[in-house]
């Protein structure tokens, strides 16, 4: 089963400081749990994601080339090194037969921008096994908050992933086909449960293939540079939303120059949360045992909210 017809990749997000909550849906506490939820994995779309636009038109993969010097990753790509002279006082109006200024195309042997973002979307839909080394960063304003962590993330098929964390310790994250369970006792001693199909939308889990899938549709992209993640060369795209209000008001994707695989991404949410994950020791196709993705509550620890049911 190919990940084109439905992707996972957990970004892992901050649940921080739940107390416990009721299993009455309509208490104060319960109703918090909820919205933090929400907060942590985002509202429901409004409308479904937009369908992929065939990869095809990006041709065969060309010999990556050496785009312009950028800046520091987390900043803007460097201007050009000087603007052209004014024209004269007296100069008088601009040839009519002369056409508009033409914005530099990528240099020779090197993939454009758009074609780029192409064979990142068909190189990560094409994936129907993984397993990587995971680091994440979240900052969170609304409480004042920067959480870090890093483990082992392994994904299968649809709507399959583990997020195992070795720091904080025993902290993961399972989705098991029907539902995402999220245990973080360095946080508190509740296990969060929510159905795929109807308290967490896939999109909202599946950052990384939401944002490839719209990444040609709904933003403005631009070359940011090149950048090495632990000795592999990527290039550095930045994403603008070209409507506002956007779920992701700022995004960079780092995408692997040799194989397209993309190694960080990072997104500012309309919340100014300030998600960043960095995947290394990639292992495409790697043998997986779909037991991994099975879940147990661990005895005697509350399960919020009680009714949801995971076939």
């Amino acid at each position: 089963m190919r990940l084109r017809e439905g992707r996972i990749l957990a970004a892992a997000a901050l649940v921080a400081g739940l107390s416990a909550g009721c299993a009455d849906r309509g208490s104060s506490a319960g109703a918090e749990a909820r919205a933090r939820l929400e907060a942590e994995f985002g509202r429901r779309a409004e409308a479904p994601e937009p369908a992929r636009e065939a990869a095809a038109a990006a041709g065969s993969q060309p010999a990556a080339g050496s785009p312009p010097m950028p800046g520091d990753a987390g900043e803007s790509p460097a201007s050009d090194a000087a603007a052209d002279p004014a024209p004269p006082a007296d100069a008088g109006a601009s040839d009519p037969g002369a056409s508009d200024p033409v914005p530099p195309g990528p240099a020779p042997g090197e993939v454009g921008v758009d074609s780029l973002l192409a064979l990142a979307d068909a190189a990560y839909a094409g994936l129907d096994r993984l397993r990587a080394a995971f680091s994440q960063r979240i900052e969170n304003p609304l409480l004042g908050r920067t959480r870090e962590g890093h483990g082992m993330w392994y994904q299968a098929g649809r709507n399959r992933f583990r997020m195992d964390f070795e720091v904080p310790a025993d902290d993961i994250y399972i989705a098991d086909g029907s539902c995402l369970w999220l245990y973080e006792p360095s946080l508190h001693d509740q296990v969060m449960v929510s159905r795929l199909d109807e308290g967490v939308e896939l999109g909202s889990i599946d950052i990384l293939g939401r944002l490839l899938s719209e990444a040609r549709i709904r933003y403005d992209a631009v070359d940011a540079g090149v950048e090495a993640i632990e000795g592999t060369e990527t290039r550095v795209v930045a994403l603008t939303p070209r409507q506002l209000p956007a779920r992701y008001v700022e995004v960079r994707l780092w995408i692997g120059v040799a194989d397209h695989y993309v190694r960080r991404f990072r997104v500012r949410e309309e919340n100014e949360m300030v998600r960043t994950v960095t995947l290394t020791r990639l292992e495409p196709q790697a043998p997986i045992d779909t037991s991994l993705f099975a879940y147990a509550p661990p005895s005697g620890v509350q399960i919020f909210p009680g009714d949801v049911r995971c076939d």
